[in-house]
């Protein structure tokens, strides 16, 4: 056993993650130097801005769809590691409101994470509104182990507010925040890779601190041991270290932060270059990596970059690998459609790319690969979230042998062509073992894909 500060902080499924009642927490506990760890609980490929500015720390995620329970428990300890206190954010409610493209910003599931995480349940629950009764509370959830109040409209209300809920719960109420509409609405408007107002976190902070029991909020924290779990034993002894190129740069950058940090556990040199400005990869490659991101809006530039394409398809043609998801996996087709305008792709992947003008929002989805790959042999189920920002029209060279090109899946959303592997699906692949090993493992023509014929 050992201790690891901790709670989950229950919002609404209709507001935003991180809401205002997290930030206010993040904010007053780092004005107090508490160091805070904020995890979402529905993975996300882009972090959220005002989560690192507020608390100094990267926002961390889990998901209790994508990621076993072994998954959930050993990337918690790790993030968690060091932190005064870790905070996962979340929803009670049986259904999560759908993901908004291109936000992600709504909570997800934070029951099954609790139950595996053995983490006290905070209920953020809002005060009676003007006009309503106050005697009218909201209700408390049973699983609930604290309550904390938002949107108190009149400071001198908090503790009737307390006694009553008290009374009534026989639950402690931790704090309160005040109401902020005007905090609340740029939450909602403001893009998750920009900073919000300094003078708004200024707000919460002083509004959480007036309010909260710290030493209630400690003890609650500190009330349960976490069972330690056993990270699984470190290859990297027995395998060279290899070397991972990421796009990184305006058009690229969507990566789960725990498939990096996998990949390095094995023995990964991580290396960025922008297929935007760069026109070669960095020297001694093994692996390229094209995460997803808004093609579309660089198509141009993206298109003109022949030395950086060139290099990209000089990288498979030796026999290396590239992986690719969402945005990426468009750039690496032949062409990318936008708005009835091609614009050429990489041509490594065998399909054009049309970009939909309406997409529907993310979606979880299981697939089952129906044929061996680098990402595991035929029959492996993989699991994330499908991206239909763009549409696949599949279509490869006629000259190109066909067992060196092809879709993984029934549904057409993986696609190979030798070693490049890309599809529209956001895998989590600190949850795929065998995949990032993998990526790690001495490769050869030989790993399950068909030999490659030499490209001309």
């Amino acid at each position: 056993m050992i201790q690891l500060p901790r709670f989950a902080l229950a919002t609404p499924s209709t507001g935003t993650e991180p809401s205002s009642a997290a930030l206010a927490w993040l904010a007053g506990l780092t004005d107090r130097r508490w160091r805070v760890q904020h995890f979402r609980s529905r993975a996300c490929p882009t972090g959220t801005q005002a989560v690192g500015q507020v608390t100094g720390l990267p926002g961390r995620h889990l998901d209790s769809w994508l990621m076993p329970e072994n998954v959930l428990r050993k990337l918690f300890a790790r993030g968690a590691n060091g932190s005064d206190l870790a905070l996962v954010e979340g929803t009670l409610e049986d259904h999560p409101a759908p993901l908004n493209w291109p936000n992600y910003n709504q909570p997800g599931s934070l029951r099954p994470i609790a139950d595996a995480l053995d983490l006290p349940i905070v209920a953020v629950l809002p005060c009676p509104g003007p006009g309503r009764d106050p005697l009218h509370l909201p209700r408390v959830p049973a699983c609930a182990d604290a309550i904390f109040l938002d949107e108190l409209e009149h400071p001198d209300d908090f503790d009737f507010y307390r006694r009553m809920i008290q009374l009534t719960s026989k639950k402690p109420v931790l704090g309160a925040v005040e109401s902020f509409p005007e905090i609340n609405e740029a939450l909602r408007e403001a893009p998750r890779d920009r900073p919000i107002s300094e003078a708004l976190v200024g707000k919460l902070a002083e509004s959480f601190l007036r309010f909260a029991d710290l030493n209630a909020i400690s003890n609650l924290a500190r009330s349960r041991p976490f069972a330690s779990c056993t990270e699984d034993p470190s290859p990297c002894a027995s395998r060279q270290r290899f070397r991972v190129a990421y796009a990184q740069d305006e058009a690229f950058g969507a990566y789960f932060p725990d498939t990096l940090e996998a990949l390095e556990a094995l023995g990964a040199d991580l290396v960025e270059f922008s297929p935007l400005r760069d026109d070669s990869l960095p020297d001694g490659v093994d692996l390229v990596m094209i995460g997803c991101g808004f093609p579309d809006r660089y198509a141009d530039a993206l298109s003109r970059n022949m030395s950086l394409k060139f290099a990209l398809q000089s990288h498979v043609c030796g026999g290396q690998r590239i992986y690719s998801e969402g945005g990426g996996t468009a750039y690496l087709g032949r062409w990318m459609i936008i708005d009835g305008r091609q614009y050429a792709g990489v041509g490594i992947l065998p399909f054009d790319a049309e970009l939909l003008s309406s997409p529907p929002c993310p979606s979880p989805v299981t697939r089952i690969l129906t044929r061996g790959s680098w990402l595991g042999p035929s029959g492996t189920v993989v699991r994330g979230y499908k991206s239909s920002r763009w549409k696949l029209i599949s279509g490869a060279d006629p000259l190109d042998c066909p067992s060196c090109h092809g879709s993984l899946t029934a549904q057409d959303d993986f696609y190979f062509h030798h070693h490049a592997v890309g599809g529209l699906i956001h895998l989590h692949l600190g949850a795929l073992a065998e995949a990032v090993a993998a990526f790690a493992g001495p490769h050869s023509a030989s790993l399950t894909l068909p030999t490659a014929r030499p490209c001309p």
